[in-house]
């Protein structure tokens, strides 16, 4: 499908420009909020050739495409025009999230349109970081340093490219975000903190603190931001808002910031550092083993946002983060399973598949590995995740760190552990770790993990259809115990036969027995009902007690399933008597005819009490039903 196709597909079929409030990607999904996700239809949207799976995760709509995601975007912003904002507003008042789901909507939208130019910029510092240990570069020359202003910039003026973002998250002036960030790092205030300068604001002094390459405090800024241009929006009049409003909030916010919400926040920032790196220490080889594990579910739930501020956060307040040096070798861990089942299988259409998605998961791209091959195959993701918990723990015993930068995986982003003394053991510990996650992976899966031979056929397995022919039956009691009339059941919709003709039983024991030769074609989720069709075409309906639905399946045990082949007397349910009698419930069960219209009932005369498989009624069919074939799709 080409690029524009699949382009109007996924815009009509999540529910037109009009069912959509915001559209975003990263670097392998489309990110939308929508209006109403229930009218988005997910499992058409699945189908599309060029998209790998749909997630519904943080208040997001994600549409995984791959590689490609960018081509996509791009064919279908031009058709939302303004209709991504129109009453978003009013969208978002009705909207209902949990405390959660919020916090993994603000991270996303604060760190997703970053994410790209950080994993660029880190992968570059890291090279640079490989040139100059082995002597190809040197930092004076002209080409180093010209390659490290590109590589170095975006995290020195972070608060800049955050404070941008930040607005437009809050809803604020989006370049007065990134005034306030510009305002942070300053050249002449960066100056006078590394002097050692003192400041003095109205007579106020100024904890000046260095702002290069931090994030919290800006967050914390444009929020303050936010609520005073609201606070200015209202009590200034509209024909001096143009002015004042901006005037005002740079007057307030940046004071603010370098009086109070800077230093606070930047404390806070190095008290989280400071803890998360001491609870690391205290077993590093354990964390690395229990969080490499868990790791690529967290991405599958999106947890994984709550964790990319604190990698940021520990390279920006201490230089290093040890966290994503543990975690790096999960995606090792999913290349090695998913090498594994290309390698095995046997299906033309994986194997291309497969390739496609090792070669994207060695350059750090894991969504086609995991929507495509690992989750699809559930072992091997298994298989996968025990690889990178292997991994983690050699990362986390060796003490590895990512310096510098961030690193979002794959193979381009290992010189970014590197550290500012070369190649040390806790680096060599690192790869080490990289290699352990990807061979445990990929030996797991070739023992354990069963070959695709056929996976189109597996996706969509063809029904097959038992025909019964309509013919004399003869149905026992599937209880023992007293047969009374469907009249005299407390329940008017068998009572009064809207369901079908059959007869009633009140137990003597807990055993359903099957009433003649057949098949279960339904067992209700609660248990309480299940539903027979014999090789006759009898289409009967046990419901045991009345009410029971209210159990949810308590005091019943269901022996079949769905498709289960039986013969007369077989075992099918057991459910406690005394339990339903004991709760308040009446254990009378039903036994109905539901396709009475076809056949002639013949009642067994003078059975009162049931206690083997003697037959109670007997069923012909009638003469326009004769011949007349039933037809049931096996699940």
């Amino acid at each position: 499908m080409k690029d524009q196709q699949l382009a109007d597909q996924i815009l009509k079929k999540v529910g037109g420009k009009d069912n959509v409030n915001s559209l975003i990607h990263c670097v392998t999904r489309l990110r939308f909020k929508l209006k109403d996700e229930e009218v988005a239809k997910t499992d058409e949207i699945k189908k599309l050739d060029g998209v790998l799976t749909v997630v519904k995760s943080g208040g997001q709509y994600q549409v995984v495409i791959g590689d490609n995601v960018a081509d996509i975007y791009d064919k279908i912003t031009p058709k939302l025009n303004s209709s991504i904002v129109i009453d978003s507003k009013k969208s978002d008042a009705k909207e209902k999230t949990s405390l959660g789901n919020q916090a993994v909507q603000l991270l996303s939208a604060l760190f997703t349109p970053i994410l790209g130019p950080l994993a660029a910029a880190g992968i570059l510092k890291g090279f640079l970081v490989l040139l100059t240990i082995t002597h190809v570069l040197t930092e004076r020359s002209g080409t180093y340093m010209i390659l490290y202003a590109a590589a170095d910039a975006l995290f020195y003026f972070l608060p800049i490219l955050l404070g941008f973002s930040a607005a437009k998250v809050f809803k604020t002036s989006q370049y007065m975000g990134a005034v306030i960030g510009a305002a942070l790092v300053y050249p002449n205030m960066v100056a006078a903190y590394n002097a050692g300068k003192a400041l003095h604001f109205l007579g106020i002094p100024v904890v000046l603190m260095s702002y290069a390459q931090t994030l919290i405090p800006i967050i914390a800024a444009v929020y303050l931001l936010s609520v005073v241009e609201k606070f200015l929006n209202r009590v200034i009049p509209q024909v001096l808002k143009g002015i004042f409003v901006p005037l005002l909030c740079l007057v307030i916010v940046v004071p603010a910031t370098f009086l109070v919400v800077g230093p606070i926040t930047s404390t806070l920032s190095s008290w989280l550092a400071t803890a998360i790196l001491a609870l690391y220490k205290l077993v590093p080889a354990f964390a690395g083993f229990i969080l490499a594990g868990i790791w690529q579910l967290a991405v599958l739930l999106g947890l994984h946002w709550a964790f990319i501020p604190i990698f940021l956060n520990n390279i920006a307040t201490k230089g290093f983060d040890p966290i994503d040096a543990m975690l790096y070798c999960t995606v090792f861990g999913q290349v090695g399973a998913a090498l594994a089942m290309t390698i095995k299988a046997k299906d033309a259409k994986f194997k291309e598949l497969g390739t496609t998605a090792v070669i994207s998961g060695f350059l750090g791209i894991t969504e086609p590995i995991i929507y495509g091959v690992t989750i699809p195959h559930k072992k091997s993701f298994v298989m996968a995740s025990i690889g990178s918990a292997f991994g983690g723990a050699i990362a986390g015993l060796s003490a590895s760190k990512m310096y510098g930068g961030f690193a979002s995986g794959g193979i381009f982003g290992i010189p970014m552990f590197i550290g500012p003394h070369g190649v040390n053991t806790e680096f060599i510990g690192f790869v080490i770790s990289l290699i352990v996650a990807f061979a445990v992976a990929l030996i797991l899966t070739l023992i354990f993990v069963p070959s695709v031979v056929n996976d189109d056929a597996k996706k969509t397995p063809e029904k097959k259809e038992k025909k019964k022919v309509l013919a004399k039956e003869k149905i026992s009691s599937p209880i023992y115990g007293k047969v009374i009339p469907l009249e005299n059941v407390n329940d008017d919709v068998f009572s009064k036969k809207l369901m079908g003709d059959g007869f009633a039983i009140v137990p003597d024991s807990g055993k359903v027995l099957a009433p003649f030769d057949g098949t279960v074609v339904m067992i209700a989720e609660t248990k309480h009902s299940i539903g027979l069709l014999s090789n006759t075409g009898v289409e009967l309906l046990i419901h045991i007690g009345i009410d029971t639905v209210e159990l949810k399946g308590k005091y019943y045990d269901v022996h079949v399933a769905k498709g289960h082949e039986f013969k007369r007397g077989d075992i099918l349910e057991d459910f406690d008597l005394d339990g339903l009698k004991a709760a308040g419930y009446d254990p009378t069960a039903m036994v109905i005819v539901t396709n009475t219209d076809s056949f002639s009932f013949s009642p067994m005369a003078g059975i009162k009490d049931i206690e083997d498989d003697t037959p109670l009624i007997s069923l012909e069919p009638k003469k326009e039903s004769a011949g007349q074939v039933t037809t049931v799709a096996d699940a």
